[in-house]
């Protein structure tokens, strides 16, 4: 990204005034003509309704331009223009029907090079878009009407037309900003790197791990061996372990025997009364 700054700034000299004269651009839209009514304009009705929908100019036995209406409403949606081997080399569409171009594309032998728009319904180009071999590699924006360039779009990820780094003017300079820049797409362009935890924190117990005895294993203890991790997972439940020598535990409702005391079994017979 820095690179890509870089070259934009060293590009474009420091002016004495405001904003930059070398970002400034034409934003006109100027129609190129085609006669649609000469004598040797072939007209070609589609649907049938008396109106042409496809005008074919020509000019010396070649076609020139030709006028398209695409969706058969009775409106002009295109100019195509051609070039002498035949080839497209221009087009101006209108995308919102109101019989001016939105869009100029220019093509060399055949092939989209740039596209100049109209995109806030002011009547003035406020957008151009650079590409090679087909594919939208750079745009420059004027997005505050003033005729000098404002925005720089690189669109860096050939498999996302959406993504790209922008890089703005905002001290009027007519250079793009180090500070300004944003990638449209950050960490998407790779997969997320995961979180290691912190130097000498205990990896957390396994989600619903119980404790050798089947209850809930404490905050911090260790986790469980992994032969009861074996039995628990085949859905067995893991038998309670005691210590060699150990005193049974007593059975529910039933108190323990005091320490050092003899196992009851080993107890006499206490008599009752008379």
């Amino acid at each position: 990204m820095s690179m890509f700054v870089a070259a934009c700034a060293s590009s474009t000299p420091a002016a004495p005034r405001a904003k930059s004269a070398t970002g400034e651009r034409d934003t006109a839209i100027v129609h190129e003509p085609c006669d649609k009514d000469s004598a040797s304009a072939e007209k070609v009705d589609v649907n049938g309704d008396g109106v042409p929908d496809i005008i074919h100019v020509k000019q010396d036995g070649r076609e020139v331009c030709r006028v398209v209406d695409l969706n058969l409403d009775g409106a002009i949606d295109a100019f195509i223009y051609y070039d002498a081997t035949g080839a497209e080399r221009r087009r101006e569409s209108d995308f919102d029907r109101d019989g001016r171009a939105d869009e100029i594309a220019h093509y060399e032998r055949g092939a989209v090079v740039l596209k100049e728009r109209e995109t806030n319904f002011d009547d003035k180009l406020d957008t151009w878009d650079h590409y090679e071999g087909s594919r939208l590699v750079r745009r420059e924006r004027d997005s505050d009407g003033d005729q000098i360039i404002d925005q720089w779009w690189q669109f860096n990820n050939p498999n996302d037309e959406k993504c790209a780094v922008v890089a703005t003017d905002q001290n009027a300079d007519g250079k793009p900003d180090p500070t300004s820049v944003v990638d449209l797409c950050g960490e998407s362009y790779g997969a997320p790197k995961p979180i290691a935890p912190p130097p000498g924190s205990a990896a957390p117990p396994a989600a619903g791990a119980a404790s050798a005895a089947g209850q809930p294993a404490a905050l911090g203890a260790a986790p469980a061996s992994a032969a009861t991790a074996s039995t628990q997972a085949a859905g067995a439940a893991p038998a309670a372990t005691q210590t060699a020598g150990a005193a049974p535990t007593p059975a529910p409702g039933t108190s323990a025997a005091p320490a050092g005391s003899a196992p009851a079994a080993s107890q006499p017979a206490v008599k009752k009364g008379p």
